[in-house]
């Protein structure tokens, strides 16, 4: 009877442990990684961050500090930010799309903090046609536009950019002249067209035009 009690408390330790164990699977779908939360009303918060997109209409992010058995729990109207390491990962709302509504995802941020034009990486999830039991994952990029709600963005390959990305661009950059000028006239590395293969191309694009565009107060 001892032993059985013993093998029992061990096996249950081991089933804690693992499942406390910490993984990164996208943004929106991570358990017990260690950094920092980033509130609304300016608080920040340390411990193991959890994300779950399931539980987006109640408590989407939890947060593990030292000592504590029960986490705290947060609302998206709570959430900012979270920080892993160096890597930022903003709340957002895809705008642009086809689904009604307000849609919010955790998106890691590629531009600076201070940035005029903010460029964001969203890895997507989805089950492959093939085999059921994989996951296949499809990186999208996204934009913070100067002019729009600081937690709207818009996908680079949508409506709002292309096409006549020379057009569009230009005009949401016209308070620089110059660099208006640049894109308006399709110049070498300030252009793209929106059957551009390669998506790593366009980011170049729109990264030398953000950086540009914040040297330009």
């Amino acid at each position: 009877m001892k032993n059985s009690i013993t093998i029992a408390i061990t096996l249950g330790s081991i089933l804690l442990f693992s499942c406390r164990s910490p993984y990164f699977n996208t943004a929106n779908d991570l358990r017990f990684m260690e950094g920092t939360v980033y509130l609304t009303n300016g608080r920040t918060v340390d411990g193991k961050i959890s994300v779950s997109s399931g539980s987006f209409l109640s408590s989407p992010l939890k947060v593990y500090q030292d000592g504590d058995k029960k986490p705290m729990q947060f609302s998206l109207r709570d959430i900012q930010s979270y920080r892993l390491r160096n890597d930022y990962f903003d709340l957002k709302n895809i705008r642009g799309g086809l689904s009604i509504g307000q849609h919010f995802v955790f998106m890691k941020r590629l531009t600076p903090e201070d940035s005029r034009i903010h460029l964001y990486e969203h890895l997507v999830q989805s089950r492959d046609k093939r085999d059921l039991h994989r996951n296949r994952y499809e990186t999208e990029y996204f934009m913070q536009l100067p002019s729009d709600n600081s937690t709207d963005v818009w996908p680079v390959n949508g409506s709002k950019l292309v096409p006549e990305f020379d057009e569009k661009m230009s005009k949401l950059v016209k308070d620089c002249p110059n660099l208006s000028k640049k894109i308006a006239g399709k110049e070498e590395g300030y252009f793209y067209r929106q059957v551009t293969i390669f998506k790593e191309k366009r980011m170049d694009v729109l990264l030398n035009i953000i950086e540009e565009y914040n040297q330009c107060r």
